[in-house]
């Protein structure tokens, strides 16, 4: 199994290379889910939720405005952050 992800990425990209990219990764992810998380406790629901209120003028400039534009960084940091399951996950880490 090592073989063959090994061969999905560019030559010279050693085990341990590739096993530190998956750590890092990993990591990532779980900081990313933790500020998702916390702003999902601090208004009560979801992002789209909480941009919809905002379009109809409801909740403020600071602080509603500023966190919906984080949480929305934050949201489309961890859709990049995820890893498709064929490169990395197989690899036995």
């Amino acid at each position: 199994m090592q073989k063959i992800v090994l061969q999905t990425f560019p030559s010279g990209i050693s085990e341990n290379m590739l096993s530190g990219l998956l750590d890092e990764a990993i990591a990532r992810e779980s900081v990313l889910k933790a500020i998702l998380q916390r702003f999902e406790q601090r208004y009560g629901g979801s992002l789209e939720e909480l941009e919809s209120r905002l379009k109809r003028g409801e909740g403020q400039e600071h602080p509603d405005w500023e966190d919906s534009i984080e949480w929305r960084n934050a949201t489309e940091a961890l859709q990049r952050t995820r890893l498709p399951p064929t490169n990395f996950h197989a690899w036995p880490g």
